[in-house]
């Protein structure tokens, strides 16, 4: 493949993730994804025969970026320092406003009733790897008792995300940034 095509495929992945993170999926159509990406239709078609197939490339890339931020953590690292470094660089990636990925998968989920089978197939299949990979670290952090034994695995693993999620949120709707209180607030609570 030469570098045009690559960066033709890569102009429109860009463009629908862009939209798929700020309008949803299903409010996005394939013109918009064409005009965001200063496309043609033959070149949108050359790539992706539907609208659906975009979406479940961009989700193998979303996950992809997040198994890369789970795989780079420092190995040196104890299972809840590696939770704490896995969550603050999420938190930060998701501040900077590059990286739409924790935005985007929100949006998607809450979309889950309109879309398509195989859209909902592939997103189910990220949440599974996703909170499978959060549980494996508190499971790992409650065997060396680094954490308490409260709350059960998937109720400390839940907490997580759901606390993540809503940081999340409320940086994009307010812009407050990441802190490390918030962090520490969260692993406090497990």
């Amino acid at each position: 493949m030469t570098m045009e095509k690559i960066s033709t495929k890569q102009k429109i992945i860009a463009a629908a993730k862009n939209l798929f993170s700020t309008h949803g999926y299903s409010e996005t159509t394939i013109d918009d994804i064409i005009t965001a990406s200063g496309l043609t239709k033959g070149a949108f078609y050359h790539y992706f025969k539907s609208k659906q197939l975009v979406c479940i490339e961009i989700i193998d890339i979303v996950q992809a970026e997040y198994q890369n931020i789970f795989e780079s953590l420092p190995s040196e690292l104890n299972p809840l320092e590696k939770l704490r470094t896995l969550i603050k660089q999420i938190l930060e990636l998701n501040a900077s406003g590059q990286w739409v990925n924790c935005k985007l998968m929100l949006r998607l989920s809450c979309q889950m009733p309109t879309l398509e089978n195989s859209v909902k197939q592939k997103l189910d299949g990220f949440w599974k790897w996703y909170i499978e990979s959060y549980l494996t670290l508190i499971k790992q952090s409650r065997e060396l008792k680094l954490i308490s034994e409260n709350l059960s695995v998937r109720q400390q693993t839940g907490l997580v995300i759901n606390m993540l999620t809503g940081n999340i949120l409320t940086t994009t709707i307010s812009d407050s940034g990441t802190d490390a209180e918030v962090i520490d607030y969260i692993l406090e609570r497990l």
